[in-house]
């Protein structure tokens, strides 16, 4: 009896062996890490940006307690979630979908120890898919293990970095991700690996202009995909932003994005296929995720909720 076709162990060894390395945070916007801010009373009245999304949880912790009731959120009723404790020095906002993008919104705090500054203003800004996670906020004197941990997270960025560029001339020779498969036409619609056409179970504001006809979702070992044929209904051109793509669960757990693939623009009126691939467990492929792609230098989006994997 002649052996089976070794197409789907091979591409599952092939997805073994691939790298599974994130896209280097801007260093504008680092929504990888967490942001070290520090006050100091030569800054007075200063106002500081912290950048927030719908859907998405952004944490602000202090190293002093809050003046009990001092906290201020403007349009606090268009949050889903606002969770103070003024002895820890924790607040954690989760927006809703009721904020407009480059909507900005001021959250004052005031410190109850007395001490110089006596307050601090946060400009809340809105964006379409991108949130700092957290936070830290710091007076004078800053401790010690503060300038540890932001040494750490340094040196593991500078490694990101440098994991990346490795990455990237691997891939130029042999692609090795579910995106590299995808590209090689070795995986298209379900055949090739784990696969599932999701096009019918999942759903998109009917606000949205770019339109995603066909979906597909994938899953190997330690890592998943979706590909989206995604038709775009105006007069201008759209290009994914690939540092604010996010595949969002239950809570707002955020899985880590490996690799995100647009060929080429999405032209007017035409249509063009994008390819997400993210870090994710057995446990975690088992969940319901919503997919959420901004656009480079724009405002338009693609939310696809019930996204689901074989």
């Amino acid at each position: 009896m002649p052996s089976p076709p070794p197409t789907v162990p091979l591409l599952l060894a092939i997805l073994a062996t691939a790298p599974a390395l994130a896209e280097p945070p801007s260093e504008a916007w680092d929504t990888a890490a967490a942001r070290h801010l520090e006050l100091t009373a030569e800054s007075p009245g200063q106002v500081h940006e912290v950048r927030i999304s719908p859907g998405l949880t952004t944490t602000l912790v202090f190293n002093a307690p809050l003046l009990r009731g001092s906290v201020v959120l403007e349009a606090r009723e268009r949050f889903r979630v606002v969770t103070v404790d003024e002895t820890l020095g924790f607040i954690a906002l989760l927006p809703s979908g009721a904020l407009s993008t480059g909507q900005q919104l001021l959250l004052t705090v005031r410190f109850a120890d007395g001490a110089v500054p006596a307050n601090v203003t946060f400009s809340l800004v809105v964006h379409p898919t991108r949130a700092e996670p957290q936070v830290n906020v710091y007076r004078q004197p800053r401790p010690a293990e503060s300038f540890q941990q932001e040494a750490r997270q340094e040196h593991e960025r500078a490694e990101r970095c440098e994991a990346r560029l490795a990455q990237t001339q691997t891939e130029q020779k042999s692609p090795g991700s579910i995106i590299g498969l995808i590209d090689s036409g070795l995986v298209v619609g379900t055949k090739g690996i784990a696969a599932q056409d999701i096009s019918d179970t999942t759903r998109q504001p009917a606000s949205e202009t770019l339109r995603s006809n066909k979906a597909y979702s994938y899953r190997a070992e330690g890592r998943v995909a979706v590909a989206l044929e995604v038709r775009n209904t105006s007069a201008q051109p759209w290009t994914v932003d690939t540092e604010g793509v996010a595949l969002v669960g239950r809570g707002g757990v955020r899985l880590r994005v490996l690799r995100v693939w647009q060929p080429e623009p999405l032209p007017p009126r035409g249509g063009r296929r994008v390819v997400v691939e993210v870090e994710a467990t057995e446990e975690q492929a088992r969940g319901t995720y919503v997919l959420r792609l901004g656009e480079a230098n724009g405002p338009r989006t693609v939310t696809l909720r019930g996204v689901t994997f074989p």
